[in-house]
């Protein structure tokens, strides 16, 4: 038994190698059969499967690397057209199928490469134009291409003067703020008298202009010029910016028309094809322009309206009374009775029976019959009709369902000939839908409420009319027409029914003895009447529903302050004089300071500031020829001693001002040293570093934190080549930020140099500040 078995084995082998070459060859035959009729992705699959079956025929490896190029190619044809066709992402899918085929089919993955840039484009596109809203948010809030004095302290000061010039007053003003105040060439100064307490410069400045009729620009981050305010002057120094704004749902000319004649906006101009308003102006202009073009551009509301129009048909017909068979009564004269003695009315009779004449020789006919109707027909018919109509805010929206019929129309064309003029008619043919026809413009209000402008036509075709001559017919057809006209309030979704649209015709007919009807009681009794009425009525039922609604906010309904009749002035619309508030050095000029938590602005109000009253000759610093370039703050609140200091103490902080400096050789440019949040400062002890061959220290003088008050300051320098030592006591503690020290620096070679702060000390102050990074100028040939 076992020498049987395993003599059965081999066979058993073979045959199943037969039956699975079988299969393979089976495969491949119907893989050639697909590649005949060009469906090479099946063929591709076929060759596949057969090669798996049979690892080692060459024919299958061959065939199936013929079809998958063949694929490869098709599909890289599909994917040229779905290209053409502007269908991108066809177009990927079948270059990648076509790469996958044939990984060696170097145009299919390069094109590949080039649709899917292509779409990754086209996706970012439609995300800046689907995400319009926060685009434009932070080009908003992008900082206006102003010039802007370099950061400073906004510290409150104190500015009192009596019958000065205008002129010093501002110039002592600029010194407390470090800044240069020019003046215009046509500048006229006058005497004037201020006391300003509590104010920051820029607050101080705009007032002192605004009431002498003055107003100031900024020039430069370390200068400001004053002019005097007139027109000539205006369009003189008034910055000018254009800007264009893109709608998204107000029409260009008629916003354009409104920037014209409200906001007196003359340099605008519409594109209607981009939807885009471009606007020229002042920064205050552009803003006021801002403003209005945002609270117009809104997007339209959408109202689904439901109209349900019912059409009843009512005819009715009474008939009633009593009704005899034949109303005629008549004798006829037939003396012998014979057939056809009486024919067509006449009665043939013999002369000699004329004599014996008498009531039997007539024959008299009467109703045989008798009878009374009560006979009453009702009948209603209805024809509904049930459109919704999406309408968008002010536009109109209408519905026509009927028929058109031709309406003939004839003109007469004067001919000359011969001498005599006739008229030769032209007929032509106009078209009148009958039917129904809906004309509907909604509102929508800021409360919800859709107010619909309603105009309905209802219309039945009439009798034809002839109204040409008798020798020349023309006949027109008639109309029969209703119309409604009227506006509607509505809330969401209410219904509202409007009725009344009637047309009747009535018809009434009798039939009796004559001479019943005006019989009282026979006329009832004897007679019988027909009564037929035809009533047809319109219902229209309306019912709104708010797609989309006005998008409105708080901010919207609030007011704008645009300045005065004669001047726009938008608060927003400048950047602050001193740019955005001081945050401090950079990093990389400045070690970090430790975070020290802050309380509530109101849980330390700070004391008033110590006004600077000058003598009548000016500023003692600017006779000793100083030059502040750090705002000087007034008083802060005295600080608490080192062991008990609040939490609300800033940490005391050293830049220089300006951060960057550019001269030419051989000039001179001044550099202050500031101290930011000093308390209780007595004195500075500054050691200072520079290249020789590059810098020369001039000078070095006390800065207006120390001097600002008059008091004696105690002068100590060594200048000496490449280093400078300066030291400076006050007997009075001083407590604000300011400039310590000033310095002026003579350029000597073209090249970049750098003031290093070797060493500084501030007596009296609860902590050291740490040293600012070196200071960089640039000096130019």
């Amino acid at each position: 038994m076992n020498v049987l078995r395993g003599r059965a084995l081999p066979f058993l082998m073979l045959a199943l190698c037969l039956q699975w070459g079988c299969a393979a060859q089976m495969t491949f035959r119907k893989g050639q059969g697909d590649a005949k009729r060009g469906d090479w992705d099946l063929a591709v699959a076929r060759f596949t499967k057969a090669l798996a079956k049979s690892p080692d025929n060459i024919t299958y490896r061959i065939a199936l690397e013929n079809a998958r190029i063949q694929a490869s190619r098709r599909h890289f044809e599909a994917a040229r057209k779905a290209q053409q066709a502007q269908d991108l992402d066809k177009a990927a899918e079948e270059l990648q199928i076509a790469s996958n085929f044939d990984p060696a089919n170097k145009s299919a993955s390069d094109e590949l490469t080039i649709v899917r840039a292509k779409i990754r484009k086209r996706e970012e596109e439609r995300a800046q134009r689907s995400d319009f809203d926060a685009l434009k948010a932070r080009a908003s809030a992008a900082r206006v291409p102003l010039p802007v004095l370099s950061p400073r302290s906004q510290a409150p000061i104190s500015l009192k003067f009596a019958d000065q010039s205008l002129q010093k007053i501002l110039e002592s003003l600029g010194k407390l703020a470090g800044v240069n105040v020019i003046f215009d060439a046509d500048y006229r100064d006058k005497r004037w008298s201020v006391d300003l307490t509590g104010v920051t410069f820029e607050e101080a400045l705009t007032q002192i202009t605004f009431t002498n009729r003055f107003f100031y620009k900024v020039l430069d981050q370390n200068t400001v010029i004053v002019v005097s305010e007139t027109a000539n002057k205006r369009k003189q120094y008034d910055d000018q910016l254009v800007r264009t704004f893109y709608l998204q749902n107000a029409e260009v000319n008629e916003t354009v028309q409104l920037l014209k004649s409200l906001a007196q906006i003359q340099k605008a101009g519409g594109n209607p094809s981009l939807s885009a308003i471009t606007v020229m102006g002042s920064p205050d202009e552009i803003a006021l322009a801002e403003r209005i073009i945002e609270l117009n551009d809104k997007p339209r509301g959408e109202v689904m309206v439901e109209v349900n129009i019912f059409e009843v048909n009512r005819t009715q017909l009474k008939n009633y009374g009593i009704e005899l068979s034949n109303y005629s009564a008549g004798a006829t004269f037939s003396p012998t009775g014979a057939e056809g003695e009486v024919a067509s009315g006449i009665t043939s009779v013999r002369a000699h029976l004329l004599s014996s004449l008498n009531l039997s020789d007539f024959v008299v006919s009467i109703p045989s019959s008798l009878f009374t109707r009560f006979l009453q027909t009702e009948s209603t018919v209805k024809i509904i009709a049930s459109p919704k109509l999406r309408a968008a805010e002010g536009k109109k929206t209408a519905l026509k369902i009927g028929t058109e019929v031709p309406i003939p129309i004839t003109t007469f064309t004067a001919n000359a000939q011969g001498g005599n003029q006739t008229f030769v008619p032209a007929t032509s043919f106009q078209y009148r839908n009958v039917g129904v026809t809906l004309e509907l413009t909604p509102k929508v209000n800021a409360s919800g409420d859709v107010v619909l402008e309603l105009q309905a036509e209802f219309s039945l075709l009439g009798d034809d009319r002839n109204v040409g001559s008798t020798g020349n017919p023309l006949i027109v057809p008639t109309f029969l027409t209703r119309n409604v006209t009227g506006i509607l309030r509505l809330h969401d979704g209410e219904t509202s029914l409007i009725g009344g649209l009637v047309q009747g015709r009535e018809a009434d007919s009798f039939r009796g003895v004559a001479g019943l009807q005006s019989i009282p009681l026979l006329n009832r009794l004897l007679t019988s009447k027909t009564k037929n009425a035809d009533e047809s009525e319109v219902i229209i039922s309306i019912t709104p529903h708010l797609v989309r609604g006005p998008k409105l906010t708080e901010q919207d309904l609030q007011p704008l302050y645009v300045g005065t009749k004669e001047l726009i002035r938008v608060p927003s619309a400048r950047p602050p004089i001193f740019g955005a508030p001081d945050q401090g050095p950079p990093a990389s000029d400045v070690a970090p300071a430790p975070a020290v938590p802050q309380p509530p602005p109101a849980a330390t109000p700070p004391p008033p500031a110590v006004g600077a009253t000058p003598a009548p000759d000016g500023d003692p610093a600017a006779e000793e020829g100083e030059e502040p370039a750090a705002p000087m703050a007034g008083p802060l609140p005295a600080p608490a001693p080192p062991a008990q200091r609040t939490p609300s103490a800033a940490p005391l902080r050293a830049v220089w001002s300006p951060a960057e400096a550019r001269a030419k050789a051989g000039e001179t440019t001044t550099l202050s040293l500031v101290l930011l949040g000093a308390r209780n400062v007595t004195g500075v002890e500054l050691q200072l570093v520079y290249d020789p061959a590059a810098l020369q220290v001039v000078e070095v003088n006390p800065g207006t934190l120390l001097t600002l008050d008059g008091a004696s300051v105690g002068v100590e320098r060594q200048l000496e080549s490449g280093r400078a030592r300066v030291r400076f006591t006050r007997p009075q503690a001083a407590t604000g930020s300011g400039a310590v020290a000033v310095l002026k620096l003579k350029a000597l070679q073209a090249g970049t140099a750098t003031v290093g702060v070797e060493s500084l000390a501030v007596p009296g102050a609860a902590e050291a500040p740490a040293a600012p990074a070196p200071f960089r100028i640039v000096v130019e040939p």
